[in-house]
């Protein structure tokens, strides 16, 4: 009779633990860019994006400005589908790199550095998404710096969690691809030396 109480009490637990399910994490990019590239007429070979070592991974942080403002938290059920600056870096390449009429490959090089993307909580309910950027120019050999610029991003969320965290993150990334292209632009039209320079690179 023991044997067929522990038999069934065995059967009662596995059928319980079948039911637990794990919550699946929720996986966020920043979307695709709209509008077309407004571009600049400086020949471009290649972009790359560097990150902090804090944003090295998939991980969406946050910080509770008003209660620790020195401390950064990160969400335990959300997060990038993959590292900020990877996924910067594949949607800034499709929109300036292939967005040029060159595409033969000359021109200088692009390259940023992802100083900081967190959402930031001014009180429990409401937050923005904190993007800061640098952008430097450079010849595609060598380290000389043509030109350089930061580009410190602050977009509100629509929520305060992070869906609404990703969706301010997009609208930052917009901002940067369009302040970038105006950037760009103004250096080609008032230092006509630096096009040159990257044309005949």
């Amino acid at each position: 009779m023991k044997w067929l109480v522990s038999m069934l009490g065995g059967l009662l637990l596995a059928a319980c633990g079948g039911n637990v399910r794990t919550m699946e994490l929720a996986r966020y990019d920043f979307g695709s860019l709209a509008g077309a590239w407004s571009g600049s007429r400086i020949p471009l070979a290649t972009l790359n994006v560097q990150a902090a070592s804090w944003l090295s991974g998939p991980i969406m942080h946050f910080r509770l400005a008003y209660a620790e403002p020195l401390r950064r938290q990160s969400y335990a059920q959300s997060r990038w589908a993959a590292p900020p600056a990877e996924l910067l870096e594949a949607l800034l390449r499709r929109r300036v790199i292939f967005g040029q009429s060159d595409l033969s490959g000359a021109g200088c090089r692009l390259h940023l550095v992802l100083d900081e993307l967190e959402q930031r909580f001014d009180d429990p309910q409401h937050s923005a998404t904190i993007l800061d950027v640098r952008a430097v120019l450079t010849p595609f050999r060598g380290t000389e710096i043509l030109s350089k610029r930061a580009f410190p991003i602050r977009k509100p969320t629509p929520t305060p969690d992070a869906r609404g965290g990703a969706l301010a993150a997009r609208d930052a990334v917009q901002t940067l691809s369009d302040d970038l292209g105006g950037w760009l632009g103004e250096i080609a039209r008032e230092k006509p030396a630096i096009v040159d320079r990257c044309r005949n690179n």
